[in-house]
């Protein structure tokens, strides 16, 4: 017996041995495994990427999840009394391991024969969180203990309480303190009350199943659960306990607060730093700060919007293919929640509404909107949907309304600034408007297209389009550089050209068919007179024009070599047209439009900032002058008078129009902005409209609600201009006394030598051009 019993205490303390060296050795290596506590000292958070406009309006955020860093002492007491109450009471007397948890957890092991969480600690979460996996392993759990313990020797108890609120997930893709207030009630963290508190802290036990957004009732015990604890550990008081037990839950969802609609301009935010930094910079915490004006953005945005809604209006109603069919055996109560739940499929496009019409009478309709409420749409609402039909035609206009639209058809709803509504739909036509400050070349606003979520082209970076007569003044300022002034006279007659490679012949019109005879440049401008422009080009030179050109930054590879160019026959940007229109707006600087200002981390520090704009002369000051000048008349007498109503002298622009009314464009400016408006399909076919129709009314309400209210900024001439009075049918000197002289600017250094003799017109009170030494040969 005595020789048995040796020999099973010498088995069991060999086994044991053996146990407790493997024991050892294991966890011996698991500890050589864990990573070094500095780590941590230098963790970044995972941060998004933030996007905020000139003055500090939120335009984006970039990332998978939501996260605002916090400083400990910034975070409301009450809500970290919530969270060590329910997460770990003994925080703050524990060695980073609550070994009567992990008793606990034994038991549990034990007696159930699988590993379940429990004992876990907030140094034990913080030490999963950043290092280790979720996978509910016993080796898992043996690294969370001895990495706990390693965290506890290198930080303090308050810096490891900080980074687990910082990085703890509350659901709703929040992560910390800051991103949960924000997600659940849309507020910062210390506008939290102790009822929204104790909600929050119970969130990172089970922050899917216990959210009160998906299950109120399970969310409204974990509370009560989190106040129970936080009264016995004597965190709060009874009364402050009764107050807060039966509170109200949250329910919404709180998404990101952006506070400036311009989801282009994130985008190439976007895509500039990932060329920069690759993928990190979704969760290095960067924020991007553009040159975005939030009032000039917000002003683009309605002019765009407005602009292309009235263009796809005055075009007529498309007759809605979306229609609900009235069921025979369903009540009409039914029916209407049927259709209440089929409503949730139908995009919402910007702030166009869509809803089916459930009521007609005899001058209003009404409608179910997608949130359940029901609106009416008075017959000015409705007068307008004149059907488009095949081949461009219109129908006659609507007299009632169910001639427009039936019970079951599912429309869009705009609600207008009366506060009534009225019918609309989402424009097929597309459109584009940018801003730019004319000396530094920063982008001031820019809207790409309708809505982002209809399509993310953006039309303002991406559609290389024809500008038609809005590239004419380039042609016209290459002109004034080579020695024309705005009283030379060319003659605007026919003009047949026959193409020596491809024996095509080309005969250029007008716009208005007719031809006006020989015209000073000032008018053929002002006018857009196309005979005019084509002749210029002939006498300055294809390839010499390109060169000129490329000084305003367009890509010469992009300019085709032919008479056609003057006219607007290559393909540009609007922002490229806008950057060339900067030259004349600024006295005759080239610019590079930018967008980013600086870059900065989440604590401040700057990582970029953008380096003053350099000054490239692109045309003399003298120049600029010149052409603003004829273009501040083509908003007085031209092409673009629209834009008088403005009532504004300091206003210059051109109005652009392509071949069959593909393209249509207007660019104009003052000494502070320059903005760019064009508007056509992305599929290229006829607008049926002039440029001073379809986008000079975009360019005029962004103008407006601009400059509203502001003192005009009156440009002086520069020095070497001189003003003189000029005979109006030749362009020379006026004869003394005459009754008809017109003052015009010129260079002091080219001045008319001549005066205008007397009698040199015909019987039709037309100048006769061979005795008109000022006309320019080219006829």
């Amino acid at each position: 017996m005595t020789i048995l019993f040796q020999i099973l205490r010498r088995s069991f303390l060999g086994t044991l041995g053996l146990i407790l060296i493997i024991s050892i050795s294991g966890v011996l290596y698991l500890e050589s495994t864990l990573p070094s506590v500095d780590m941590l000292k230098d963790m970044r958070l995972q941060v998004p990427l933030k996007v905020f406009s000139q003055d500090g309006k939120l335009i984006a955020e970039f990332g998978e999840g939501r996260r605002t860093p916090i400083e400990l002492h910034q975070i409301p007491k009450d809500l970290i009394h919530a969270i060590l109450a329910t997460e770990d009471r003994r925080f703050y007397e524990h060695p980073g391991v609550d070994f009567r948890g992990l008793a606990r957890a034994g038991v549990t092991l034990l007696t159930h024969s699988s590993f379940k969480q429990g004992g876990s600690t907030i140094t034990m979460q913080v030490a999963r969180n950043f290092f280790l996996s979720r996978k509910k392993t016993f080796s898992r759990k043996i690294s969370e203990i001895l990495l706990a313990l390693k965290i506890e020797k290198g930080l303090t108890k308050d810096e490891i309480l900080e980074l687990y609120l910082n990085k703890i997930y509350f659901g709703k893709r929040a992560y910390g303190v800051v991103a949960a207030a924000e997600a659940y009630y849309g507020i910062t963290v210390d506008k939290l009350t102790l009822d929204q508190m104790a909600m929050l802290a119970g969130l990172p036990q089970a922050p899917s199943s216990i959210n009160p957004l998906h299950d109120p009732s399970a969310a409204f015990k974990r509370r009560k659960h989190v106040l129970d604890r936080m009264l016995t550990y004597h965190f709060i008081t009874e009364a402050q306990y009764k107050a807060s037990v039966d509170a109200p839950l949250p329910t919404k969802y709180h998404g990101r607060a952006i506070e400036i609609e311009a989801p282009y301009i994130a985008e190439m935010v976007r895509q500039e730093l990932f060329s920069r930094y690759g993928e990190a910079i979704y969760d290095l915490g960067y924020e991007v700060h553009t040159t975005i004006d939030s009032q000039h953005q917000h002003a683009a945005n309605q002019a765009l919007k407005r602009a292309l809604l009235e263009y796809d209006q005055r075009h007529g109603y498309r007759k809605t293919k979306t229609h609900f069919k009235l069921s025979r055996h369903k009540t009409p109560e039914q029916e209407i929640h049927n259709w209440s739940r089929q409503l949730k499929s139908i995009p919402v496009y910007s702030h166009l509404l869509p809803g089916v019409v459930v009521r007609i009478l005899d001058n209003q309709i009404s409608v179910l909107l997608q949130d359940g409420r029901y609106i009416d749409i008075p017959w000015s609402g409705l007068s307008w949907a004149r059907p488009q039909l095949s081949g461009y035609r219109l129908g006659h206009f609507p007299k009632k309304p169910s001639d427009v639209v039936s019970i079951g058809d599912v429309i869009y709803t705009e609600k207008l600034a009366n506060q009534s509504w009225k019918m609309s739909q989402v424009p097929e036509v597309g459109g584009a408007l940018i801003a730019l400050h004319p000396d530094s070349g920063s982008i001031l606003a820019l809207v790409g297209g309708f809505d982002y979520n209809l399509s993310s082209f953006n039309r303002v970076t991406q559609a290389q389009r024809q500008p038609g007569s809005n590239f004419k003044p380039f042609l016209y300022a290459a002109a004034l550089s080579e020695g024309y002034t705005l009283a030379s006279v060319v003659n605007d007659a026919p003009l047949v050209y026959t193409d020596p490679v491809t024996n095509v012949t080309w005969r250029p019109q007008n716009d208005s068919k007719t031809f006006y005879g020989p015209t000073r440049l000032r008018l053929s401008l002002t006018r857009s007179q196309n005979m005019v422009t084509i002749r210029l080009l002939q006498a300055i030179g294809v390839q010499k024009f390109i060169q000129f050109a490329e000084k305003f930054g367009f890509d010469p590879a992009k300019l085709p070599p032919y008479l056609s160019m003057a006219l607007g026959s290559a393909e540009v940007t609007p922002l490229e047209l806008a950057s060339g229109y900067c030259v004349f707006a600024n006295g005759g600087n080239k610019v590079t439009p930018s967008l980013i200002h600086k870059i900065t981390d989440y604590q401040g520090n700057l990582i970029y900032e953008a380096k003053a704009p350099s000054t490239v002369p692109a045309i003399s000051p003298q120049v600029a002058f010149l052409v603003t000048s004829a273009l501040q008349d083509a908003i007085q007498r031209g092409t673009g008078q629209r834009a008088k109503s403005l009532g504004r002298t300091d206003l210059a622009g051109k109005t652009g129009t392509t071949n069959e009314w593909m393209d249509a464009w207007y660019s104009g400016y003052n000494r502070n902005v320059v903005a760019t408006a064009w508007v056509g399909f992305d599929e290229p076919k006829t607008l049926r409209e002039y440029g001073s129709m379809a986008a000079l009314p975009m360019w005029m309400y962004f103008m407006d609600a601009l400059l509203k209210g502001k003192p005009e900024q009156t440009v002086p001439p520069p020095p070497g201009i001189v003003s003189v009075k000029i005979d109006p049918a030749t362009g020379l000197l006026a004869r003394e006394g005459q009754d008809n002289a017109i003052p015009e600017f010129f260079t002091e250094s080219n001045l008319p030598k001549q005066t205008a003799p007397a009698g040199i017109f015909d019987e039709n009170g037309e100048a006769i051009t061979d005795q008109i030494d000022n006309v320019e040969s080219l006829f």
